[in-house]
């Protein structure tokens, strides 16, 4: 309750406190009250959306490629909307990102089938069936490799490295101590997104590998 204090008034009236310091007459807003700021589901949301921004800015050059025809403003955001709907499981640690679920392309042509990875060295080979007689059987292959850092993850992006047609190719395996996820799809799109879907297919998940 505010009392009148000589060409003023000192307390609080609603949200506004009304005071004096040194000489001076002031007033201070009251700061809105959060219920429970630090709510189990608020931080996971918060969680999942630093993991999926990280993890769409590292392969954000594919996401590029692999998201055609977006229906969000980005293509960057239509990926984000997916791994948030679509690719987290709730541990009791807070979230954690199930690499098999995401897809880092999206399209309309056929996409990989039949397909092996298999350690050779420091290298990966990897098959899978050609499509004979496919009008996609000049499809490019398109690799993307990805680490799972805590600061911020790395990736490695492989662009024509064979075509569809071939049946197989050879990439090399990034050297780090985590394991390395992996995934491929076929594209005869250019680097720049709003193309069409015809002209990627989606992408598999191939697995994780390890360098070591």
């Amino acid at each position: 309750m505010a009392k009148k204090s000589g060409n003023g008034a000192s307390g609080r009236i609603g949200n506004v406190i009304h005071y004096t310091r040194k000489g001076v007459k002031c007033m201070r807003i009251i700061p809105a009250h959060v219920t429970n700021p630090r709510s189990a589901a608020q931080t996971n949301h918060r969680n999942k959306l630093v993991l999926s921004s990280r993890f769409i800015k590292s392969l954000n050059r594919f996401i590029l490629t692999g998201y055609q025809a977006t229906k969000l403003d980005t293509p960057a955001n239509e990926a984000r909307q997916h791994l948030m709907k679509d690719c987290f499981d709730i541990t009791d640690n807070g979230p954690v990102l199930d690499y098999s679920r995401i897809s880092i392309a999206r399209g309309l042509i056929p996409a990989p089938v039949d397909c092996t990875m298999t350690k050779t060295g420091n290298s990966a080979l990897i098959s899978w069936t050609p499509i004979r007689g496919s009008r996609s059987a000049e499809m490019k292959v398109m690799v993307a490799m990805f680490i799972d850092e805590e600061k911020e993850g790395i990736a490695q992006m492989l662009s024509n490295v064979a075509y569809q047609k071939d049946g197989s190719c050879t990439v090399p395996i990034p050297i780090h101590n985590k394991p390395v996820h992996v995934w491929m799809f076929f594209s005869n799109a250019e680097l720049y997104p709003y193309e069409h879907m015809k002209k990627v297919s989606n992408s598999v998940y191939l697995g994780e590998i390890s360098s070591e």
